[in-house]
């Protein structure tokens, strides 16, 4: 039955199910997740593999670009550390490793092997981003990899169902906020067995015994309507540059692009680009793939399947040493705000060859902010905000206004986070005309402020961009408006803190965060 051929029909209902074995593991993980990264802002994805690392589906709500990095962490396991025949059923694998994994030390992988009449079958995988694993505090002030907290290499996490207490230890030992960054990584583990439950099921009830077959259908599938798509494009090479604010004090960075379609396949070089920044915004070649293989799957595919087969047709290469395939010891931790970036290259390079099918710049990689403290009662906290700025504008439709992309982590409720840590949001509003002018308008910033309302200081670690940058607008569209942030005092001044970096709120300041508009599509009439 592994070999069996299905006809269009049962292709898409066992496609449909295996999205939602996917969801429903997501699921599992955020009501079990401890942190607010985790269950509020869906900072996390599970995917379904086969027995070769190739992805088949990935739960809906999840970070786009994990579903091509955990292809990778799977096969770099199965080469380089656990052999096929190795794994056992009721073995989970953990890294943290970025050049295996997401790309930065806080997302944390689980692997588990999924077996099936005593064969191994695949593999369900999961990212989330823990909400601590030590050293600094996360974001972009780290002088180097190692400042950046614990490593965890590729370890059994459980061998056949055996708690390695040593490896738990370890991490609770050297995390801050130990119960959140452990409950979560307990609800990657029952997340990853919710999966390998659900499709146990559908074997049954198909009467299966594997999913390599159904896999490699799928897979194919994709393969050939993302070639056709591409193949429609006219055949060339464009190129782009991209500035951005890199430190936004003294050292920006620039990204160089050139996309060449070449029949089915696409060719994309980064030669050019800033060298590996003195920032913690490096990033690494497979998270690098990840977040412009996305953008590339959205302007040609947006409707076929995201799994192994719609990324096989593209290839990107970047200098070793540059800002995007750095080495060690090169500081990675907010290397997500370099890799939200580079849709803006992208979509500039692609709208000389589909101008229909490209938007505008938006207003900004998503801001992060992370606080870190004490409760009044001593109890140890991180807490985590993502922030939107304005969409960019596009063929036909206006940007949305403090919309995140590529990335589509959610906000936490203003609810939540004044629960969770001693603060009071003072304005969450949109800022008018931000956005850029044009036939289709780029979407509004937001105005987002708290302050500190407890009896110590926080600690509090700022991600921003396009505080000296503004969104271009494309086809006569206008850019959008730049951000600021700043902290406002007691005595009601405006002092500096680090647009990228770590600060204090002290006890009664409050921090203000303008967002940026995005790019306007088009002329106005």
């Amino acid at each position: 039955m592994a070999t069996k051929k299905f006809d269009a029909i049962e292709l898409s209902v066992l496609w449909s199910r295996l999205i939602s074995i996917v969801d429903e593991a997501g699921t599992t993980l955020q009501r079990t997740a401890f942190s607010s990264v985790t269950r509020e802002s869906a900072d996390f994805a599970v995917v379904l593999m086969d027995t070769k690392g190739q992805s088949l589906a990935q739960s809906s709500v999840s970070v786009p670009s994990f579903l091509g990095v955990l292809p990778f962490l799977v096969k770099a396991l199965i080469k380089d550390f656990f052999p096929i025949h190795t794994w056992k059923e009721g073995d989970v694998v953990i890294t943290n490793d970025p050049w295996l994994c997401a790309g930065h030390k806080p997302d944390i992988g689980i692997v588990t092997p999924i077996f099936c009449e005593q064969n191994l079958i695949g593999f369900m995988g999961c990212i989330a981003h823990s909400p601590d694993i030590g050293g600094t505090l996360w974001g972009a002030g780290a002088k180097d990899y190692y400042e950046e907290g614990l490593y965890i290499p590729p370890s059994k996490l459980y061998d056949q169902g055996q708690k390695n207490h040593t490896l738990f230890q370890m991490i609770e030992t050297n995390v801050r906020a130990a119960q959140q960054t452990i409950g979560d990584i307990i609800a990657q583990v029952a997340a990853n067995y919710q999966g390998i439950r659900s499709l146990h099921r559908m074997l049954e009830e198909n009467q299966l015994t594997a999913i390599d077959a159904l896999g490699k259908q799928v897979i194919d599938a994709s393969e050939k309507a993302m070639r056709a798509a591409i193949k429609a494009a006219p055949n060339g090479t464009y190129k782009s540059e991209y500035d951005a604010d890199g430190d936004a004090l003294k050292e920006p960075v620039k990204f160089k692009c050139a996309v060449t379609i070449k029949d089915d396949e696409i060719f994309v070089d980064y030669a050019g680009t800033s060298a590996a920044h003195s920032l913690a915004i490096n990033a690494v070649l497979n998270y690098v793939f990840a977040y412009t293989a996305y953008p590339i799957k959205c302007v040609f595919s947006p409707d076929i399947p995201n799994n192994e087969g719609s990324f096989r047709p593209i290839h990107v290469t970047a200098p070793e040493g540059s800002l995007l395939n750095a080495q060690k010891p090169s500081p990675l931790g907010a290397r997500n705000v370099t890799g939200n970036l580079l849709h803006g290259p992208i979509m500039k390079a692609l709208s000389l060859a589909v101008p229909d099918k490209v938007q505008a710049d938006c207003g900004a990689a998503v801001w992060v902010m992370v606080l870190s403290g004490k409760r009044e009662n001593g109890a140890e906290f991180v807490e985590y905000l993502f922030l939107a700025g304005g969409y960019g504008g596009r063929m036909g439709l206006d940007g949305a206004p403090t919309l995140c992309y590529p990335t589509n982590v959610a906000n936490v409720p203003i609810e939540v986070f004044e629960n969770n840590a001693p603060v009071l949001v003072t304005e969450k509003s949109l800022i008018a005309n931000s956005g850029g002018a044009g036939k289709f308008k780029g979407g509004c910033g937001q105005r987002f402020a708290y302050k500190n309302i407890g009896k110590f200081p926080l600690q509090i670690s700022n991600v921003t961009e396009k505080i000296n940058h503004q969104a271009y607008g494309l086809f006569g569209g206008k850019e959008g408006r730049k951000g600021a942030i700043y902290i406002r005092t007691l005595a009601g001044k405006k002092r500096f803190t680090p647009p990228k970096g770590h600060d204090k709120l002290l006890p009664g300041e409050e921090l203000v965060m303008e967002l940026p508009g995005g790019g306007g599509y088009g002329r106005t009439q």
